[in-house]
């Protein structure tokens, strides 16, 4: 059996493992990873867990200063660079000041980016000549704090984006056991020693592993992981949209420091 066969099973077998939430709705978004996946092209060989490693001196942060607390999230221009780059433009010109968390689904993630003017208008969904094309990475992944972009359009993102708590219903002993048994059939050692530990990572640290492949992540919360979860656990509508106001005070760009690390130790 050849690595590409090989790598297309194990893709079904992660695929079939997270199949309970291939529609999450929410407000009219919805996932998308039984139809869109772009894991079958990642060389597991050369994967590098990045958000498992601390900021760095000099690391690109945005600090998302909220009604219910503050969050500092390392931003990866190397790996998603067009992502970062409209993420921070909005960002430095006010585009997400006073926005607010629009839609929370169970636990799972919360979501911004957007918000309706007195007209109606959405603001932050774009045409379809304006979607930045996803920066999907085997370095990254949508673990417990990441950031994530989102757009209704497979392979694209807007100006919205989520932020990960965990997927408790998928993210399973049993389904891990699942995967990682799939992955002790993979024919090259070092792919498959590589996603064994990615879903022991999973299991340890949590996620959404069903926008794995599917959505651009591009940053990773440090700092701020308990504000994730109590946004997270804030009641919802039928529309999971939140039934207090949550709001996005404002979106800081600035440089992680090792003030700032000497600081959280």
């Amino acid at each position: 059996m050849t690595h590409g066969i090989r790598k297309d099973y194990i893709l079904k077998k992660i695929l079939a493992a997270i199949s309970a939430a291939a529609m999450l709705a929410l407000t009219g978004c919805s996932f998308y990873p039984s139809s869109y996946n772009v894991m079958h092209e990642y060389d597991f060989a050369e994967m590098d867990l990045v958000q498992l490693q601390p900021p760095k001196d000099g690391d690109t942060i945005a600090v998302f200063d909220t009604t219910m607390g503050e969050i500092r999230v390392v931003l990866y221009p190397d790996i998603a660079p067009n992502t970062v780059k409209s993420f921070i433009k909005k960002a430095e010109s006010g585009y997400y000041n006073n926005m607010e968390i629009f839609g929370i689904m169970d636990d799972m993630y919360f979501l911004s980016g957007y918000t309706v003017d007195e007209e109606g208008n959405y603001r932050g969904r774009k045409s379809d000549d304006e979607l930045i094309v996803n920066e999907c990475s085997v370095d990254l992944w949508p673990f417990k704090g990441a950031l994530v972009s989102f757009s209704e359009q497979p392979g694209y993102s807007d100006a919205r984006w989520f932020i990960c708590n965990t997927d408790e219903e998928t993210l399973t002993e049993a389904a891990i056991a699942e995967l990682k048994e799939s992955a002790a059939e993979y024919e090259d050692p070092v792919e498959r020693e590589n996603l064994l530990y990615l879903f022991d990572k999973f299991y340890e640290i949590g996620g959404v592993f069903g926008a794995a492949g599917t959505y651009t992540v591009f940053g990773q919360t440090y700092q701020g992981l308990d504000v994730i979860e109590e946004i997270c656990a804030v009641p919802t509508n039928e529309e999971n949209r939140p039934v207090n106001e949550i709001i996005i005070n404002s979106v800081t760009i600035g440089k992680y420091t090792a003030e700032e690390a000497n600081n959280e130790n």
